[in-house]
């Protein structure tokens, strides 16, 4: 079989299986490779609830549709609330058929109602599930619903307050849809008194991204559309309120289900959060694609940022989905991008240069700087953005160096 990256770039269907037999996944691997425009995008071995949701590669967001088999044979409830996650996770892109030896009436109609579009009795070969596929393959063709968009999420977060977080987020969120002409939702995930409203010179919010959170049972695209306020840039944004309020502790499943509808609605969706929500920041992480740490080349900063960069780097997904801005950068900067790389153990992927004045003047008029007007601070965003939009490589966490670098002159990184 050919590798999953060559082939992922020529099919259409993802297809994968959760908690399989042997015999199972063999025979799913091998009527994969008949089945045309279509992948098989690997096992996964434990069950996918609200606890346990794995991280799903790229291919499979990116497929136009996905199928799933699920074997019931280890725990028919673990393998129901796989069904009804899978369903909730990928909406209508997905079909699941379960599997399993235990074939009673009870358990199919659960299925049934769980989001099974099929049950298949073990043991299966590859003639059935070829079967399965090529039944699975002309329902998505005739159901244009299977195209939902997959959007890509990005969390922003400052290493301490003031290191223009807030700023950078509306600028390139602003830059995504001008110059890149993508449907983009800003999200300013601060319980009280953001700033991303005011910034973009946005008056009359009455919506907030934590009543949309109380209100996931009934979202649709005509509650969102009552939410989103519209920048006149065409950018989408979702307000954090004016005046003080209790804090909404989002629940797990909550924010899960938000980004997962968030994603079939927008190209991209921006969250600008902050590391003081402790509740919540790792499951902003956990939902996002890429994690943007912003910071500033000052000792105050720096040092925050080391710390949250170990933090963070504990988990191996969030690891990954890491990137580093070091923010209002100059050429008299006392440390240097490899310097501070050194100092924190982990790359640097963007320096954004020092542009205060202009953005205070921005900032005061509620309008964002032009992404059209060459400057060195819109070449910057162009260089981020054309990381995220075309998926472009960037250096491997693993490779950070080990050395001890500043660590004498600094004390505090120990």
């Amino acid at each position: 079989m050919s590798s999953l990256a060559a082939r992922a770039n020529e099919v259409t269907y993802a297809i994968f299986c959760v908690c399989p037999t042997q015999e199972l996944l063999h025979a799913t691997i091998a009527a994969s490779d008949l089945a045309p425009q279509t992948f098989f995008a690997g096992e996964f071995r434990d069950y996918i609830t609200l606890e346990k949701r794995p991280q799903f590669s790229q291919a499979i967001k990116e497929a136009r549709a996905c199928l799933a088999f699920v074997d019931f044979d280890r725990d028919i409830e673990l393998g129901l609330k796989t069904v009804e996650r899978l369903s909730q996770i990928f909406l209508s892109r997905i079909s699941v058929i379960g599997t399993g030896a235990q074939l009673t009436s009870d358990v199919l109609l659960r299925a049934v109602r769980a989001g099974c579009t099929d049950y298949l009795s073990t043991p299966v070969g590859a003639p059935e599930i070829s079967s399965a596929i090529q039944r699975f393959q002309q329902s998505s063709i005739t159901q244009p619903q299977s195209q939902v968009n997959i959007g890509r999420v990005l969390a922003f977060f400052g290493a301490k307050g003031g290191v223009g977080t807030t700023t950078l987020a509306v600028h390139l969120a602003n830059y995504l849809v001008v110059c890149k002409g993508k449907k983009t939702l800003l999200i300013d995930h601060k319980h009280q008194l953001g700033h991303v409203a005011l910034y973009l010179g946005l008056k009359d919010t009455q919506y907030y991204f934590d009543e949309l959170l109380k209100n996931v049972d009934r979202l649709d695209t005509e509650l969102l559309n009552g939410f989103a306020i519209r920048h006149g840039s065409g950018l989408d944004v979702m307000a954090s309120p004016e005046i003080a309020t209790a804090y909404h502790e989002g629940k797990l499943d909550e924010l899960e289900r938000a980004m997962d509808f968030l994603r079939s609605e927008y190209d991209y969706i921006l969250i600008d959060s902050s590391v003081e929500y402790q509740d919540t920041k790792m499951s902003i992480i956990a939902e996002a694609d890429e994690v943007f740490l912003v910071s500033t080349p000052d000792v105050a900063s720096l040092r925050d940022l080391a710390r949250l960069v170990e933090h963070i780097s504990l988990s191996p997904d969030a690891n990954v989905k890491l990137r580093l801005i070091v923010n209002r950068s100059t050429a008299d900067d006392s440390l240097t991008s490899a310097q501070i790389q050194k100092a924190v153990r982990f790359p640097v992927t963007h320096t954004v240069p020092n542009n205060y004045a202009e953005l205070l003047r921005s900032i005061n008029e509620g309008e964002p700087i032009s992404p059209l007007r060459p400057s060195n601070f819109n070449q910057a965003l162009s260089d981020i953005a054309r990381e995220i939009v075309h998926d472009g490589e960037t250096e491997d966490s693993s490779a950070a160096p080990k050395e001890k670098g500043l660590r004498s002159r600094f004390p505090f990184w120990r």
